[in-house]
């Protein structure tokens, strides 16, 4: 049964118009299923049930004149242009990951959905690594409560070309060995999160797709994640450049840059308008890093800070390098 009504939703998913019962019957000779109309109609009742509960519709309808067609996509058009996109911009995923991928999320898209979707060329780099890889391994590993073993990675030129080398930091030489406890997604990028014994007063953090030759060893992990605040820990850790030191933000910017302060911080702000098109902000228990500054750099001269005037100051130091190091421009 199984067989047949998988040929039977991939015939119908795949055709334009509709197809009648015995061309269904016709075309399942192709993979050598031989059946009556009788039987496909019950195998169609039989995919319509299995289908039923999860999109609370029949997936397959029969219309006069055409046939048997597809009522109702799995996905809406928003969900599967949503997942086909993350796909293809994904920067740490191989063409060939991807290409498999699509094909996989695309198999549930009718033909007239698929020609509704809009297919963006993929613009990915040159990759050395599976992240699929990468993650499933380090995933048994968690779950095995086993270490794992990788090389992470560096950079060089030879030739006037970057080249990746194996960084010489780790346990042995380019090896690093890891108790593997949690896996976290930051700006796009997946991190481990784990116990290193060569960094024993710490937890350590390692983006993924900048390890290599992932391996799970019989090793058993070493379990000090009772010692730590992890949530804590982790937020310190994936802000990049973390910083113990935390105090209200006191910002003014225009209504255009409103936008970004929003999408960093949110909607629980204290705000008020100053003037026409200005605006001031307060927000509480902020994390005053390098993180922080490089974003506040990077809005220019449409953010002004208020306070702290630490970091006031800060950004004024650092203004005044940058002033110097394009000191020979006229």
């Amino acid at each position: 049964m199984g067989k047949r009504m998988y040929y039977i939703l991939k015939m119908i998913l795949e055709c334009d118009d509709g197809l009648s019962g015995q061309q269904i019957v016709m075309k399942l000779k192709e993979y050598d299923i031989d059946l009556d109309v009788k039987t496909v109609y019950s195998c169609i009742q039989h995919i319509n049930a299995f289908f039923f509960e999860w999109i609370h519709s029949d997936i397959i309808i029969s219309k006069k004149r055409h046939g048997f067609m597809i009522h109702k996509d799995i996905f809406t058009d928003g969900e599967c242009q949503f997942l086909l996109d993350s796909i293809t911009f994904h920067h740490d995923l191989l063409d060939e990951d991807k290409n498999t991928l699509k094909q996989k999320l695309l198999f549930w898209a009718s033909c007239p959905q698929q020609k509704r979707l809009i297919s963006f060329p993929s613009k990915g780099k040159e990759l050395h690594f599976s992240l699929f890889i990468n993650l499933t391994t380090i995933m048994k590993a968690i779950e095995n409560k086993k270490m794992i073993t990788f090389q992470y990675i560096n950079y060089d030129i030879y030739k006037e070309t970057l080249h990746e080398i194996p960084s010489q930091h780790g346990n042995i030489d380019d090896q690093y060995i890891l108790s593997p406890y949690q896996i976290i997604l930051q700006n796009n990028h997946y991190y481990i999160v784990g116990y290193n014994e060569k960094y024993k007063e710490q937890l350590s953090i390692y983006r993924i797709d900048r390890m290599r030759h992932v391996t799970m060893i019989k090793k058993a992990l070493k379990e000090v994640r009772e010692q730590y605040d992890m949530v804590c820990e982790i937020e310190k850790m994936t802000n990049m450049y973390p910083s113990q030191e935390k105090d209200t933000l006191k910002i003014e910017c225009d209504k255009k840059t409103l936008r970004e302060v929003v999408s960093r911080f949110g909607m629980n702000v204290y705000a008020k308008k100053v003037y026409d098109n200005s605006y001031y902000i307060e927000i509480e228990d902020v994390s005053i890093s390098q993180g922080l500054i490089g974003w506040i750099m990077m809005l220019q001269d449409q953010i002004r800070v208020i306070g702290p005037l630490s970091l006031k100051r800060e950004l004024k130091q650092k203004i005044l390098k940058m002033s110097e190091i394009y000191k020979d421009v006229e």
